[in-house]
């Protein structure tokens, strides 16, 4: 056995590089063109851990004695780990890029995330969680919320080459009843509509 160790990282190497994409092995090996072959991770090596970018609409409104609505571009960091197949934790943490109104909107956000595969690649999720939105004025204090509450959501995602994914979701994100807009008493209700790239390590 002390003579197989040195060479056990050799013969694992090759065993991925030339696996058989017909045969059971979770391993597979992409020849292109000449190039060297491109390694991709087999399930059961993976860490669970995933993080991603996304760039979020976020859907804003204002209930006074006259409904105001309000649009954001947000950008979201996601870090995650799934469990096994069917179940992962996800956290969120967004913040605004170009809003209107002057409205500067900070959310974050912690989910179950069950899912589903419905084919080759493809899966359905929910987000089943809590987070917080803040909405503020820049440069005054005419407009503002705060309030932790309940979030849900829903979406999909799909598996490309390298251990990346493309996903598009839609979150509910809550209402503060005690909210302010423009130095009137307001109900402040948020979503957002999501589409990003994550990793698996």
């Amino acid at each position: 056995m002390q003579i197989l160790k040195p060479i056990l990282p050799i013969v694992v190497l090759f065993s991925l590089i030339y696996a058989d994409e017909d045969s059971n092995k979770t391993s597979t090996s992409l020849n292109r063109d000449g190039y060297m072959p491109r390694l991709i991770t087999p399930e059961s090596q993976k860490s669970g851990i995933y993080g991603g970018l996304a760039l979020s609409a976020a859907l804003v409104s204002y209930q006074t004695q006259i409904d105001n609505d309000n649009t954001a571009l947000d950008l979201s960091l996601i870090t995650g780990y799934n469990f096994n197949s069917y179940l992962a934790a996800e956290s969120r943490a967004t913040i605004s890029i170009a809003n209107d109104n002057s409205i500067d909107y900070q959310k974050l956000s912690i989910f179950l995330k069950p899912k589903y595969q419905v084919s080759k690649g493809l899966n359905l999720y929910s987000l089943i969680g809590f987070g917080k939105v803040k909405a503020k004025s820049v440069g005054s204090d005419e407009t503002q919320s705060s309030k932790s509450s309940m979030q849900f959501g829903f979406g999909a995602d799909f598996e490309l080459e390298d251990n990346f994914k493309v996903f598009a979701d839609y979150t509910y994100l809550g209402k503060d009843t005690n909210a302010k807009y423009k130095n009137e008493p307001a109900t402040l209700k948020s979503s957002a509509l999501t589409a990003g790239i994550s990793y698996d390590f």
